[in-house]
């Protein structure tokens, strides 16, 4: 129960309390992910993913991007989900419990607040991308691999 403890200080950021690290975000996916596969149940990620939204971008909008984009997840969602950095611009909400329907309604709440947001003006596009466990993958390598490698985000 300590290193569970441990890990849980891991958590990024000073005022983003319910984010957590990358390491231990795949470490709870994957205990998910195994507790799918026991009861059968689904898993339903939103992935979040920062991107420039012109060459000309210098940058400096992007802590303010990062920290909004996180402050509007810990908010919008469940206190059941769990919210991480897979890497800088990209930030990912696992719903347990949730199939494909129930991720989408989440995700179609989670565009309709972004609208409310300017990120153009910082200079960068938040992407939006849905997956379902065992729809996108079996365990929790094919999920983060698909997650690392997609490509083809909505745009909001």
């Amino acid at each position: 129960m300590e290193m569970l403890g441990d890990r849980a200080q891991s958590g990024v950021g000073t005022k983003i309390t319910r984010i957590l690290s990358k390491d231990l975000f795949i470490y709870l996916l994957d205990h998910e992910v195994k507790r799918a596969l026991r009861y059968q149940n689904f898993i339903s990620i939103l992935l979040m993913r920062l991107v420039p939204y012109s060459k000309d971008n210098d940058g400096k909008g992007f802590e303010a991007c990062r920290q909004t984009l996180a402050n509007m997840l810990t908010q919008e969602m469940r206190e059941t989900d769990i919210l991480g950095f897979l890497e800088e611009n990209k930030l990912i909400a696992l719903l347990p419990y949730a199939d494909a329907t129930a991720g989408d309604q989440a995700r179609s709440r989670f565009e309709g607040t972004l609208k409310y947001y300017d990120f153009k003006s910082w200079g960068y596009e938040v992407m939006v991308q849905q997956f379902c466990f065992p729809r996108n993958g079996t365990n929790t390598t094919e999920l983060i691999k698909k997650t690392l490698d997609v490509e083809l985000f909505r745009t909001i």
